[in-house]
């Protein structure tokens, strides 16, 4: 365990006033390895060097891995780093795992890390992040931004009793009623996970989960707004909404069934909601949708249901705190002090954007060596390259 003190631990850690620098040594036949086959999940043993202004240290038998969806087919790859799967039970600065991920489809390489600033500014529980500058064998293979990893060590940090259930809820996770027995929502569709059980999976018990659902479905309108009350902590749903409206957050359960985590905490019996992976913000777009003209109570859906959108968005009270919390961050996001913000990251990061020559390789991004993609991609009047649409202001003054 290095550190002793997980908030302090995690303030070092992900101390984004500057970028961190992260050197990883691994067999180079390993690495060949692990980029000739991208969707392998195996985990490789290697030697890990974490440096700021906080922290110096050397970590050895580390695991490494690629990690990613749509991400593992990009040439600049997403790594997961694993500091206890050879030394059971070990932490690094207060947690056992890095997330690093290249924003491959992000010319600003902040968009995602905007959104978790938001979610923290505004006092939702949900992941830090910084950014980090990641070298391979000696070799430097870009700009990253680290993302806190929602696992046991987030449960201890951001709840009272972290002994509970935790779902990682994925595509096609609609939170459509499919039975009252919990193994209902156990895999399905040729073993697909749509909520993955992330602790306590010796039990495997998704009786809670089950319970949610049928509440969502099946409580009448009259007792709806009390039942979902005593099962969910709903103002965090209604939360989640607002900003992924605001920050055009498409890659979410409202439009595509996808990317959260639901946490049932024992000692209070409900359930929170968590949020989860946001470089689809903020204009870009695949869908040919412009997100920051789209219905604040009636956003696009995919395909099928989304009954607890459905019904929040029915219910007057619930649709009333979601309006006031829509109002309350729009004052927030409205603020000079959010694009001064934004400018000091980019300030901060330029330096090692300009010299990360993966970011180029996949959409063409700044691929004449320059940062015109880059810095248009932030404060530009009028931005569009393939699937961003907007510079990062340009969509924030549409969307107000």
């Amino acid at each position: 365990l290095f550190g002793s003190n997980r908030v302090d631990d995690l303030d070092m850690l992900y101390d984004d006033s500057q970028v961190s620098i992260i050197e990883i040594e691994v067999d180079p036949l390993t690495l060949e390895w692990i980029y000739q086959y991208p969707e392998s999940d195996s985990i490789h043993i290697a030697q890990f060097h974490f440096s700021n202004s906080h922290i110096d240290e050397f970590v050895d038998d580390i695991g490494f891995r690629l990690r990613g969806n749509t991400s593992r087919d990009a040439l600049k790859k997403s790594f997961k780093i694993s500091f206890n799967t050879f030394v059971p039970g070990r932490e690094f600065y207060g947690v056992d795992k890095l997330n690093l991920n290249g924003e491959h489809n992000d010319p600003s390489i902040v968009r995602s890390k905007l959104c978790w600033d938001f979610y923290n500014s505004v006092g939702m529980v949900s992941s830090r992040s910084a950014h980090t500058a990641v070298y391979i064998n000696g070799s430097y293979y870009g700009l990253y931004i680290s993302i806190e990893h929602i696992d046991d060590e987030f449960l201890d940090s951001s709840y009272n009793d972290s002994s509970g259930n935790l779902w990682k809820c994925i595509w096609p996770a609609d939170l459509t009623y499919r039975g009252e027995n919990p193994e209902d929502y156990h895999p399905w569709i040729d073993g697909v996970r749509p909520y993955e059980l992330k602790t306590n999976e010796e039990l495997y018990d998704y009786s809670k989960l089950a319970n949610l659902i049928s509440v969502i479905n099946n409580v009448p309108d009259n007792e709806f707004s009390e039942s979902l009350n005593s099962v969910i902590y709903v103002n965090e749903f209604l939360k989640y909404l607002a900003v992924n409206i605001l920050m055009g957050s498409w890659d979410d359960y409202w439009y595509l069934k996808n990317n959260y985590y639901l946490y049932h905490e024992p000692v209070a019996d409900k359930i929170h909601w968590i949020p989860y992976d946001y470089d689809n913000s903020f204009g870009i777009d695949w869908f040919n949708i412009e997100w920051s003209q789209s219905n604040p109570y009636t956003f696009a859906i995919m395909d099928g249901e989304r009954p607890l959108a459905t019904r929040i968005m029915d219910n007057p009270g619930f649709r009333n705190l979601y309006t006031h919390f829509l109002e309350f961050y729009l004052g927030v996001y409205s603020l000079d002090t959010w694009e001064d913000d934004v400018l000091s990251l980019r300030d901060i990061i330029s330096p090692f954007a300009e010299q990360d020559l993966y970011r180029q390789m996949d959409y063409g991004f700044d691929s004449d060596d320059g940062l015109e993609d880059f810095l248009n991609s932030y404060d530009a009047d009028h931005y569009s390259n393939q699937h961003v649409k907007r510079s990062l202001f340009e969509f924030r003054n549409m969307r107000i």
